[in-house]
């Protein structure tokens, strides 16, 4: 069902949610915030696109579990046929995280946790995730791209990522004063649109990767452990969450944890996993820019840091810091970004050697091993 339209309002949200209570729930929830009004309730997958094609709402907050069609099918037909930024908002039962994240690669941009009853502990903060990432997520430019096939959506920009210009995907030269040093280990950074850039550049590697692989993917802590059951069925390596002080394996996809900055030191000349739980001046908590700085003392030139699809610009300087220290570095290319946001930055600082498509990026990590 629609609802009456202001042009004074600011981020207007399509809420697709079957159950009424939950409707009328998370209705009051977001029409309470300032700066946002729901513009159209959907009970399911059909009504959501219908509203989306009369609507055009700035983001859609979208249940994955409904009748007739799913919050999944209903991703993919607004990509294919109205892109706009889908926020999908689950509960924590397997089965929904598992659809969350075919959703993820559908297209969605972002996935949180549906908020509780106002009298459990953890609403405020579940509300408070709940429209910072409506809010982030409205802010993306959602198009399409002609020369690709109708599942795949490309995005460009976002909050805080302003679109860049064409000279600005050009790596700048850096001076590097120290010899370059067969590579031990392979790290990649990723925020919005991560998770189907993980699975494509991971299914391009061989199942006898001969090298650690280490990760932070933006992402609520509670859906870290279905990214990583989803990465598992999905790429060929073994994929682990990492745990404090843990030894980094060849061929296993080392995974943060939510609520950790990961960092990589060396211990009897071998590499081991140190979670710090202190945020500090970091917006993400875990953040890129940690893991890649930490790689860039610890490993020097013996590593490879590539920076994914992302909003915003973490990862930029601590890929900067890998550089100088004589590390590989790679940006996926504006072409191939779900949002050029994080890769861009990374460009412009001066962090990177090349900018590939994603296609390629596999193929370059490979060549360097």
């Amino acid at each position: 069902m629609s609802m009456t339209d202001n042009p004074n309002w600011g981020v207007r949200v399509l809420l697709a949610e079957d159950s009424p209570t939950v409707r009328h729930f998370l209705t009051g929830l977001i029409n309470e915030t300032p700066g946002f009004h729901v513009v159209g309730a959907a009970r399911d997958g059909e009504e959501a696109l219908a509203l989306t094609q009369e609507l055009k709402p700035d983001v859609i907050s979208m249940d994955i579990r409904m009748p007739r069609m799913d919050g999944l099918e209903a991703t993919r037909r607004i990509m294919a046929q109205c892109p706009t930024p889908v926020v999908v908002v689950s509960g924590l039962l397997e089965s929904e995280v598992e659809l969350s994240m075919q959703a993820l690669q559908a297209g969605a941009l972002a996935v949180v946790e549906k908020p509780p009853d106002r009298r459990d502990p953890a609403f405020a903060e579940k509300q408070r995730q709940l429209m910072k990432t409506l809010l982030a997520m409205s802010g993306v430019k959602v198009i399409q791209r002609r020369e690709l096939s109708s599942e795949r959506i490309t995005l460009l920009g976002g909050v805080g990522a302003p679109l860049l210009p064409v000279a600005a995907t050009t790596p700048k030269p850096v001076t590097i004063d120290r010899p370059r040093l067969p590579p031990e280990v392979v790290a990649f950074g990723a925020s919005a649109g991560g998770p189907s850039a993980l699975i494509n550049l991971l299914n391009g590697l061989t199942a006898d990767f001969r090298l650690p692989i280490v990760v932070v993917q933006h992402m609520p802590g509670e859906f870290i452990g279905g990214l990583a059951r989803w990465l598992r069925k999905s790429t060929p390596l073994a994929v682990n969450i990492v745990a404090d002080n843990h030894l980094l394996q060849a061929g296993v996809v080392h995974l943060a944890p939510g609520g950790a900055h990961l960092t990589i030191v060396r211990q009897r000349q071998r590499l081991l996993a140190r979670l710090v739980k202190a945020q500090g001046p970091h917006r993400y908590q875990p953040s890129v820019d940690v893991l890649f700085s930490s790689i860039a003392a610890t490993c020097g030139s013996a590593s490879v840091g590539v920076i994914l699809t992302g909003m915003g610009d973490d990862g930029a300087e601590g890929l900067l810091a890998m550089r100088r220290a004589g590390a590989r570095t790679f940006a996926q290319d504006e072409s191939s970004a779900t949002v050029f946001g994080m890769p861009g930055a990374a460009v412009e600082r001066g962090s990177v050697e090349q900018v590939l498509p994603l296609s390629k990026l596999a193929t370059a990590i490979l060549n360097l091993v």
